[in-house]
């Protein structure tokens, strides 16, 4: 008797085991709770790869789309993103250029103070045709007792950071065509 005991149990275990280990863990839950809260404020989320080559090599990429372009209007594209390392030849301490895209000067000019209060786990902005994007580790730089409150205020900042480049990038391609 037993050894059938002992059997049907182990059967049980081999049976549940497996389905046990298919639950997100409390980290995952935690990113697909900041996802999903990112998704309520427009802003899509996506996995990419680091466009600087470093560390950590797969980032969240945050977005934010720019809107509807005027016909024949393109917006000139560029990717900056932080460096290992300092040096003097980066566009800004640790902030360089990616792949030899610049963006222009006006872009230039209003990037400056703006990329040194970007917080650390930002790690490359990007400005397509039709989004600016944030290159996020998902981790926050803000301390809150409820991670929920410190996620939120981060998340919250991510937003306003992006919407503040949708804007300077739109009021260059307006200031352009009024040229």
């Amino acid at each position: 008797m037993w050894p059938v005991v002992i059997a049907s149990i182990f059967v049980v275990v081999m049976l549940v085991g497996p389905i046990m280990m298919l639950q997100p863990n409390k980290q995952q839950r935690r990113l697909a709770r900041l996802r999903s809260l990112a998704s309520k404020q427009d802003i899509r989320v996506r996995l990419g790869q680091n466009p600087t080559n470093g560390e950590p090599r797969q980032l969240a990429l945050y977005s934010r789309p720019l809107g509807e372009l005027p016909a024949g209007v393109k917006i000139r594209t560029w990717c900056l993103g932080r460096q290992s390392l300092e040096h003097e030849l980066n566009f800004l301490a640790e902030w360089d250029w990616v792949a030899g895209s610049r963006a222009s000067e006006y872009i230039q000019h209003e990037l400056k103070p703006w990329v040194q209060n970007l917080p650390a786990p930002i790690r490359a902005i990007e400005v397509t045709e039709s989004s600016v994007i944030f290159y996020w580790t998902e981790t926050c730089w803000e301390r809150q007792p409820r991670w929920e409150d410190s996620m939120q205020h981060c998340l919250e900042t991510v937003d306003v950071e992006l919407r503040w480049l949708a804007d300077l990038v739109t009021s260059e391609r307006e200031t352009s065509l009024g040229n």
